[in-house]
Parts: structure tokens; C-alpha cells; sequence
């Protein structure tokens, strides 16, 4: 029964949404249009202090925004504000009682004109319109029972509130995905295009004569990063999906100056770094220390970060230490 009088709504609301021109609207001081649909019930109009459990259907122009039938309820504990229930619904809910409808036309060139244009659609413009057609089911004058209700209606709504949390999830991992083979694929692309002009190995043999002018020895790993061991650490080897905090100091090899000392976690194999740390970093354990040289193609390459101190191709160093190492799902000890 509950559901058919969700559904009576909807299709109540649907008629009134394509019967909007036709409709005769009243009109608030703040110029918000309003048509109210009585039900038959005595119930007083709501009050200020009263909490309000109502369904809704809103629409931008011709597009559902958002639509509570078969999910959880709407509840507001009504207060009365002359400023800020100004030209919005709340402007006409004294208007309303238990069982009551209405419609209200937020036009999008009075919210401009009001200031009130923060929270609309970023292709918002002037002409369109907001819609909402909302239905009192309940006004409580005793927070306890609209809490009660409240928790009652959250209880009954958690499953489907999950279902989409797991949806949107899933949504989510594939766009990430997505744009990370499509961000693989332009690396692939770009490594293929450097090896082949002879821009790779220059960029190598520029980090191997600095080494050599310092003196240094380091490994070079398959990718192309360099790495000198001072103290490989004790416990695992890091690896993929491994969360380490790391404090470093970053120098530019050109320069051999600092750029900047800090302390950072990163997830080894998440993209979640720069190539060459994210390559480097794989030779230490827990309370390793030592240097990484990162050619430029496994740094910024040949668009570093707007407004950072790096140019194009720029070769770094980094300094580092491994403070901690744990697994990608363990909290990190306070």
C-alpha cells in the first residue's frame, strides 16, 4: 500500500510537471511561484520547531535531479527565517499540512539576481528553471517520534543506501581504470617516441656522468632510475600495494639545488608518485636510506606541474628515508 501511494505521487507529480504552463500560480513576496494541492485531513499547517517528513521530485528544465520515492524519506525541523527561507521552498512550508502537495518554480534569473546561484548546475542559465514537486507524508511536533521514525525509515532504506554506495564504488574503480590505461597507454606512447629520437638514453646518460662527477655508485633499475643504497633497511622488501612514509630532500639535478624537504605516504604501485620514486623506492625495506636519481622521462617529463620549479624533462634527486612501511589496509600508528 505504501508503495502505491509512493507511486500515486510520482505520477501525480509527473501530470503536474507537464501541466506546469497551464498551471495557475500564486506567487510569494520574494516572487517564488507556488501552487499548493490540499489534502482533505484537519491537520494544523506546520509550525516553526515541527519536523517535516516529506517525498520530492525536483527537475532542472526538462531533467530529473533528484527523486526520494523508494528511498529514504525527506525529514527538516521547520524553522522560521524570513532570510533564508526566502524564494525557496521553505518559504510556503506554513502553507502546508499533513497529506499536502505542492509545486513550486524557482526561476534561474531571480537566483542569479538573489545571490542565490552557488549551488546550481555549472551549464545553469538565464531562462531555465527549477521544479519541485514535494508531498507532506508526516509533521511531528515531538522530535522523539521523528526520531524514531527517522531511524525506522534509515533501518529500512540501509540496503538499497549499500547497493548504490557498491554501485557507485564500482562506477568509480572502472572510471579510475579507465583513464589509467588510457594514462598507461599516452606514457607507452611517449616512452616509445623518446627511446626512438634518442631523447631516453640521453636523459640516462645524463644522470650516469652525474653520478660519475660525484663519485657515487648506484644500481639502475630495468625503467631507468638510479638508486644508491646507504642502509637498505630491515623487515619486507617494498612492494606493490605496500603504504611507506618517506622523508626526503628533492634537488634538481641540473641545478643541484633543493627544492624542497618534506615527509610524505605514498601507496607503492598506485600511480600515487612520480615514476622514478615509485620505481625506486621498491629497493629499500623499513628504515632504509639512500639517494634516487630519477631521469626526466620517470619525473614530470615533458610537462611538469603548473607552477612548479621544474622544466620540462628536468632530472631529480631525492634524498630519502624510509620511516615506516605497512600493509595498503592497516591505519598508521599515532
Amino acid at each position: 500500500m505504501k508503495r502505491l501511494k509512493g507511486l500515486s505521487f510520482v505520477l501525480a507529480a509527473a501530470v503536474l510537471f507537464a501541466a506546469c504552463n497551464s498551471v495557475s500560480y500564486k506567487k510569494t513576496k520574494s516572487g517564488l511561484l507556488y501552487k499548493i494541492f490540499p489534502s482533505s485531513g484537519k491537520d494544523s499547517t506546520i509550525r516553526s520547531g515541527n519536523v517535516v517528513k516529506f517525498n520530492v521530485l525536483t527537475k532542472y528544465n526538462d531533467s530529473v535531479m533528484y527523486n526520494s520515492i523508494g528511498k529514504m524519506p525527506g525529514f527538516i525541523k521547520y524553522a522560521e527565517d524570513p532570510v533564508n527561507n526566502e524564494y525557496s521552498i521553505a518559504e510556503i512550508m506554513p502553507l502546508l499540512k499533513k497529506g499536502d502537495s505542492a509545486v513550486v518554480v524557482q526561476l534561474i534569473d531571480t537566483l542569479m539576481k538573489k545571490g542565490l546561484s552557488e549551488q546550481l548546475p555549472a551549464t545553469a542559465k538565464k531562462g531555465d528553471r527549477i521544479t519541485v514537486a514535494i508531498r507532506i507524508t508526516e509533521v511531528y511536533t515531538d522530535d522523539s517520534l521523528a526520531r524514531k521514525d527517522y531511524d525506522a525509515e534509515m533501518a529500512k532504506d540501509a540496503p538499497r543506501q549499500q547497493e548504490e554506495r557498491r554501485k557507485m564504488m564500482e562506477k568509480a574503480q572502472k572510471e579510475q581504470a579507465e583513464a589509467q590505461k588510457k594514462a598507461d597507454e599516452e606514457r607507452l606512447k611517449e616512452l616509445a617516441e623518446i627511446e626512438k629520437s634518442g631523447e631516453k638514453a640521453r636523459q640516462i646518460k645524463e644522470v650516469q656522468d652525474y653520478i660519475a662527477r660525484k663519485g657515487a655508485k648506484a644500481i639502475q633499475t630495468p625503467k631507468g632510475t638510479f638508486v644508491t643504497i646507504t642502509n637498505p633497511g630491515t623487515g619486507e622488501q617494498i612492494a606493490d600495494g605496500k603504504v611507506v612514509e618517506i622523508k626526503y630532500e628533492g634537488r634538481t639535478l641540473s641545478t643541484d639545488s633543493v627544492f624542497q624537504a618534506s615527509q610524505f605516504a605514498m601507496q607503492v604501485g598506485s600511480q600515487g608518485a612520480i615514476a622514478g620514486m615509485d620505481d625506486g623506492i621498491r629497493l629499500f625495506k623499513q628504515g632504509g636510506k639512500g639517494t634516487i636519481y630519477i631521469p626526466g622521462y620517470l619525473a614530470y617529463g615533458k610537462n611538469p606541474p603548473p607552477g612548479s620549479p621544474f622544466k620540462p624533462w628536468d632530472a631529480l634527486i631525492f634524498d630519502i628515508e624510509v620511516i615506516t612501511v605497512r600493509a595498503g589496509d592497516t591505519p598508521p600508528q599515532q
